[in-house]
């Protein structure tokens, strides 16, 4: 694009190279020509010294060492004169605003612009130091940048939240909680809240119609609250704090869960694994499709025992020992077709867990991101069979044994029937 500029700037230009044209010396002709009008070259910087103006280098000094004569401080009295007459000359010009810029220092431009000149960060990290530290309110500005929904001509801000159906409200720190502010967006349906502070779900009651609702990775230390959310269907809530799983019995509708990965505070709680509440898990068996909860210390899965409908189930990165009791009639659900036991002691011999859980779960596609192919399950198939046919042979083997101990040795042992 073409730039149109002030007739008078070139005008002011070279009055300002004049006034800034370092004198003459007398008897210094032969020098003065060769230079020609250039000015005198600064001293070089070291690389230290460069962080202070937003380079890439060390630490900076304390103070820039003046050159010889100028006198003390970090800039020459001759910068400063240069700039007094370039303010004059565009004084006289006509031109005050170019007057101020052309009188004012470096450091101070970047504090009237808000930036910082500072050695920690250069001219940048003002900026960055203006971000908030701590957690942030929910507002209306915030609400209305969250969507992108567009808005209507003749429609005010109260009219145009009520339409907004999907809200990104991910990684603005707000916390603790939501608050009053979910009143104007009563309407939503899906909802990304995570990578913020939240701690707490009140302010959730004024966002009923929400059906997707993602908080992973905020402060969540308890589920209070949640149980007026009766039209979830995708509830997100790992790595949080949470110590239990409750309050989602009116969850009727819910199909995916996501828990993994809770730290909760206390230490105590800590080692003693995440705690699933009976009454909610009961409400959920029968629209539960997915659950994760991965990383949760989990010794066994007693409390998981009435979900038989899932198809994906996550219990890597617990604490469980043998494909045994609860987690036998955990998977062996009619519909289970992924699941994954990955960092459990139990998969040490994978070969092994593969095939009890090929075994068990009539509908299994895949196990620990391996697919199950049917060449894989018929063999484990024939190979339990012979396992069977072998068992019972040893069986018939150890009654007559048995029996001819019991009639001593000239008796003549009984007909055993052969094993089917």
């Amino acid at each position: 694009a073409m730039v149109l500029q002030d007739p008078g700037d070139d005008a002011l230009d070279l009055e300002l190279r004049r006034s800034s044209r370092p004198p003459r010396l007398a008897g210094d002709s032969r020098v003065a020509r060769r230079a020609g009008s250039r000015p005198a070259p600064l001293p070089r910087a070291s690389s230290s010294s460069l962080s202070s103006f937003g380079g890439s280098g060390g630490p900076a000094p304390a103070s820039v060492s003046p050159p010889p004569g100028a006198g003390g401080g970090s800039l020459s009295r001759g910068g400063s004169a240069n700039r007094a007459a370039a303010a004059a000359a565009a004084v006289a010009m006509g031109r005050p605003e170019r007057a101020r810029a052309r009188s004012e220092s470096p450091a101070m431009a970047s504090n009237r612009f808000g930036r910082s000149s500072s050695p920690s960060g250069g001219f940048g990290a003002g900026l960055g130091q203006q971000l908030p530290k701590g957690p942030q309110q929910l507002t209306k500005e915030l609400l209305l940048s969250a969507t992108s929904l567009q808005r209507g001509g003749r429609e005010n801000t109260e009219q145009f939240l009520a339409r907004v159906t999907h809200l990104q409200l991910q990684g603005h720190r707000l916390g603790p909680a939501l608050g009053e502010a979910l009143q104007l967006v009563a309407g939503a349906t899906v909802m990304y809240a995570y990578d913020n502070m939240l701690s707490t779900f009140s302010g959730f009651q004024h966002a009923r119609r929400l059906q997707m609702l993602y908080l992973q990775n905020n402060r969540l230390c308890s589920m209070a609250g949640i149980e007026a959310l009766v039209s979830l269907r995708v509830l997100h809530v790992n790595h949080n704090r949470l110590q239990r799983i409750e309050n989602l019995e009116g969850c009727r509708q819910l199909e995916e869960l996501n828990v993994s990965h809770q730290q909760p505070l206390a230490t105590d709680v800590l080692s003693a694994g995440l705690e699933f509440c009976p009454d909610t898990v009961l409400a959920l068996a029968p629209s539960l499709r997915s659950l994760a909860t991965a990383g949760n210390r989990l010794r066994d899965v007693d409390a998981l025992m009435p979900l038989r409908m899932l198809q994906s189930l996550d219990l890597s990165g617990n604490e469980l020992h043998q494909v045994s009791g609860a987690l036998r009639e955990v998977l062996s659900g009619p519909l289970l077709a992924k699941l994954e036991l990955h960092g459990n002691p139990l998969a040490v011999n994978e070969r092994k867990h593969r095939t009890a859980v090929v075994l068990l779960a009539r509908s299994i596609e895949e196990i620990d991101g391996r697919a199950v192919l049917p060449q894989e399950r018929d063999f484990v198939k024939r190979l339990e069979e012979q396992k069977r046919k072998l068992q019972a042979q040893r069986q018939q083997h150890f009654q007559r044994q048995h029996q001819q101990q019991r009639l001593g040795p000239g008796a003549a042992s009984p007909t055993v029937p052969p094993a089917a």
